[in-house]
């Protein structure tokens, strides 16, 4: 049963930089959304492109007159996320990313969703991860596995349920004026903080694999590395923001990688009996992402098999090595090296 009220208006947000392969598929997939609103608009927020992102957005305005185009000169996520705020005229307010495509029936399935539980102050769907390349589609791989992600419910394709957070929400309005803005001194992470928030005031976040969404990944390990690495160093300024983290899931990485290191090096430095002892934990890890490795390699191919667990290792090394780089530089977000790199302006929560 549809349960929505066509008399409804959505704002739909979409934080760019540097998004040329991606963001005119990003937006045509939400401009030809099956969406029943009276009011549909989409806001490209530009973070000052340089590599042919902002002709692309101009072309597809000319033929959309629903999308507006707003400047984002700090070029930070969290600015971007604001300024689609502020000129966000709709009863909802939705935060996609460019480097998404969206399924035709996303935006009205998460406005069903939210009538469906009025108890929710936010809905959206579990990312499903892509890739182009064979290290990409392990990249994907290691993305939608509990190994790769923990108890990322956001991350699993197949949840149905509370959450804490969504990858591409869909707020109700009033959400900002209880809740507030994102917090501009995050370069990464302001989504997290921003849903810590939300939770402590106890509102609720329910997504679904009936809003389907699809995420293209990192594809060249550098740019893994770079992306969660920064997902780590930003950790930290939210754990100091707030006194304590959002879910235990978020230091268990720079915990068990620290942990892994040490025993290897005390293993390694040790005679007999200890050395064994200190290279078991280590061994037990890259079992484990060997053991997944090979079950992904049997469904997907064995060029993506023998990916995957330098995927994993990647994901969690860069977390890791971030958290400890953030603890050391004290964890104040506005001492940290404010530098925009290139790609997209919204980044997926880890």
């Amino acid at each position: 049963m549809n349960l929505m009220n066509k008399s409804e208006s959505i704002s739909i947000i979409v934080p760019c930089r540097n998004e040329k392969n991606h963001i005119e598929g990003c937006l045509n997939s939400i401009l030809l959304q099956d969406c029943p609103a009276a009011s549909f608009e989409v806001i490209a927020v530009d973070g000052m492109s340089h590599d042919g992102t902002r002709n692309i957005l101009m072309k597809v305005a000319e033929g959309n007159p629903n999308l507006r185009v707003v400047d984002n000169p700090s070029r930070t996520t969290p600015s971007a996320m604001n300024r689609g705020i502020a000129a966000a005229r709709g009863q909802y307010i939705a935060i996609l990313g460019a480097h998404t495509q969206y399924a035709p029936n996303y935006l009205r399935v998460c406005l069903e969703l939210l009538q469906e539980h009025p108890e929710a102050a936010c809905s959206g769907g579990p990312i499903v991860s892509k890739g182009k390349g064979p290290f990409g589609q392990a990249v994907a791989a290691a993305m939608s596995h509990a190994v790769g992600v923990g108890n990322a419910k956001h991350r699993l394709p197949d949840y149905e349920g509370y959450a804490e957070g969504a990858c591409y929400p869909m707020f109700r309005r009033e959400v900002f004026e209880t809740v507030g803005l994102y917090d501009e001194n995050l370069i990464r992470n302001q989504d997290d903080e921003f849903n810590f928030r939300l939770t402590r005031k106890g509102g609720k976040v329910f997504i679904s694999p009936r809003a389907r969404c699809t995420y293209y990944v990192r594809e060249t390990p550098s740019q893994l590395f770079q992306q969660y690495f920064q997902y780590g160093l930003w950790r930290v300024a939210v754990l100091r923001k707030h006194r304590l983290p959002a879910s235990v899931r978020q230091i268990i990485p720079p915990a068990f990688i620290g942990l892994t290191v040490i025993s290897l090096i005390v293993g390694l430095s040790s005679p007999g009996l200890w050395r064994l002892t200190g290279i078991a934990l280590p061994s037990v890890y890259g079992m484990t992402l060997a053991g997944v490795g090979g079950w992904v390699g049997w469904r997907s191919g064995w060029k993506i098999g023998l990916l995957f667990p330098v995927a994993a290792a990647i994901m969690h090394m860069a977390y890791a090595v971030g958290f400890a780089m953030g603890v050391l530089k004290g964890g104040n977000s506005l001492g940290y090296n404010r530098q925009v790199t290139k790609g997209e302006c919204y980044e997926s929560r880890t």
